[in-house]
């Protein structure tokens, strides 16, 4: 019974830790896949209504992912797009580890984009599992591919501003991986503010901290 009550207290805390990260429209971003595309989708809806009749209303999503599915990125971004259209929510991203393939895609999705300083993000090209009659797999691969690549292309142009999308779509399916430190990133015009290491990994003195 004791620990049965425990329990009960333990996921109470649990509810209720996650309601006031609602509240304040935090959301963590992992595993890129069909089922936390929903999660994702509904905790955005209900954030955005609750955040709605607030002062400059504002979601951040916290990524930390290794990548996922492409279809399951876009339907997030999507999802990103029409609560700032229809609530007037802004929605932030930030990198607090690491963000691959489509967490870095996603992370464009930001109205801000943050990483911090020992963040990293990782583009290269996708890979496919496909099935079917040969003639068909090989057509239909090629076709997904391309629309994919031009679709990254573009944003990638559009978000930093900088080069073309026919640049980036050859920049990002180069055939290798490319990873890049958060000030490559900030230089590339991935992201829009990166937190040096003297700003929030250096402790001030004590001396400092009691004078201020």
């Amino acid at each position: 019974m004791v620990m049965g009550n425990n329990l009960e207290q333990m996921l109470a805390v649990y509810r209720a830790r996650k309601d006031e990260l609602d509240r304040q429209g935090a959301y963590f971003l992992s595993d890129i896949t069909d089922e936390e595309a929903e999660r994702f989708s509904k905790s955005m809806l209900i954030m955005s209504s609750q955040l709605k009749d607030r002062p400059n209303p504002r979601i951040t999503v916290y990524i930390n992912s290794g990548g996922g599915s492409v279809g399951a990125g876009f339907a997030m971004m999507e999802m990103m797009y029409k609560v700032k259209r229809d609530f007037s929510v802004q929605v932030h991203t930030v990198v607090t580890g690491y963000a691959y393939s489509m967490g870095a895609i996603i992370f464009q999705a930001g109205d801000r984009r943050s990483m911090g300083h020992f963040s990293t993000l990782m583009l290269h090209s996708v890979s496919w599992v496909v099935s079917g009659e040969d003639h068909r797999i090989f057509k239909d691969t090629q076709d997904l591919a391309r629309h994919y690549q031009n679709t990254i292309g573009a944003l990638f142009a559009e978000r930093t501003g900088r080069h073309t999308a026919r640049w980036w779509r050859n920049y990002v399916y180069s055939g290798h991986d490319r990873f890049l430190s958060a000030g490559e990133c900030l230089k590339l015009g991935l992201a829009d503010e990166v937190c040096s290491f003297d700003q929030c990994y250096m402790l001030a003195p004590p001396s400092a901290q009691a004078a201020s």
